[in-house]
């Protein structure tokens, strides 16, 4: 179970790794991103590869596959890291990424 993000998958997922790395936070190590997490209740961090570079998010893998259409998706959910007040209520928006996931097909006669 890979817990990173790379350019690679870009043709796997839902929104392009340039596209998540534009619009939510990045930091060069792991402990940076947790550390600017913790305030928010995120403690988790998923590693993104870039082309040149490798970068860390504040984010989580989802425990449960998503699936639609007879087709599996890993969920990951990443934090916008501020806080918006929206009809009273104070909430952190979160950017959700699916990333199509292959499985073995078995042929039964």
């Amino acid at each position: 179970m890979r817990a990173s993000i790379s350019y690679v998958d870009d043709c796997h997922l839902s929104v392009r790794v340039d596209e998540i790395v534009s619009s939510v936070p990045t930091f060069p190590t792991k402990n940076a991103a947790v550390n600017a997490g913790a305030p928010f209740g995120w403690r988790t961090a998923v590693r993104i590869e870039r082309r040149f570079e490798n970068v860390w998010v504040v984010g989580k893998k989802c425990f449960q596959s998503d699936r639609s259409a007879g087709l599996n998706f890993e969920a990951y959910r990443f934090p916008f890291l501020r806080w918006e007040k929206e009809g009273g209520i104070t909430k952190c928006p979160i950017l959700s990424v699916r990333r199509f996931k292959q499985e073995a097909t078995s042929e039964q006669d």
